[in-house]
């Protein structure tokens, strides 16, 4: 396995392991006492995720978080992630001194991606609003689409959903029946707010082509480009 990305902690045994089998380790952090960890670990790459993010996420925008785990970084690259779906944001995850960007959301309405029907209509149809977090999936911290699911989860005579791992055993199987039978209102999958930028399904080289393009176009606005990375740039001492 050339890349192993781990979440929700990186243990050094797992790191350990896997650098044994020659893999790049990449570690989705959340805070930077994660970042630190993980870099104590000996993970290669650190993705800092912010609450914007789809899946489990923290409490820490990425706007925050980002400069915050490229200062305790070590030297390692630092990717931004939560939220990014548009060069502009490519742009401005560069100048808070990310190397590049992590990407999950901006594909799931993709061809490439093939989601169900009930899946890409709500995605497309999906406002600034229409995520929410909640734990009713896993037993942790998930920004998801909004649906009758997490609705009824977080009505007042609700159960208080059980921890990991005991939620998903809990509800996984009739999770994966909604998707398999498309029981629209309950229909829903991890998304990041990112996922108002989605308007139409392309295929994944369009979207990336015309990310390049418009974080080339906006760091030219700013008399500056994707070679010349901000990520280089430390505050004169």
């Amino acid at each position: 396995i050339p890349v192993l990305a781990l979440g929700i902690g990186s243990p050094t045994w797992a790191v350990e392991a896997a650098h044994e089998r020659g893999s790049l380790i990449v570690s989705l952090v959340g805070a930077p006492a994660h970042a630190e960890s993980a870099i104590r670990a000996g993970a290669d790459l650190l993705v800092a995720q912010g609450t914007d993010a789809g899946g489990h996420t923290g409490p820490i925008g990425t706007f925050s978080l980002v400069p915050q785990v490229v200062d305790v970084a070590a030297g390692r690259p630092v990717l931004a992630a939560g939220g990014v779906a548009t060069g502009r944001h490519l742009a401005a995850a560069l100048a808070l001194g990310a190397e590049g960007v992590w990407m999950g959301t901006a594909f799931l309405a993709s061809v490439d991606a093939r989601p169900s029907g009930s899946v890409l209509d709500k995605l497309l149809a999906a406002g600034p609003g229409d995520t929410v977090v909640s734990r009713s999936d896993s037993g942790k911290t998930l920004r998801m689409l909004r649906s009758a699911w997490s609705d009824e989860w977080e009505a007042p005579e609700a159960p208080t959903p059980l921890s990991m791992p005991y939620q998903d055993i809990l509800i996984g199987d009739l999770l994966g029946q909604i998707l398999r039978h498309e029981v629209a209102p309950l229909v829903h999958e991890a998304a990041g707010q990112g996922v108002a930028h989605l308007t139409a399904q392309e295929p994944v080289a369009e979207i990336m082509g015309r990310l390049v393009r418009e974080a080339d176009q906006v760091l030219a606005d700013l008399g500056t480009t994707r070679s010349a990375s901000p990520a280089s740039i430390r505050p004169a001492t």
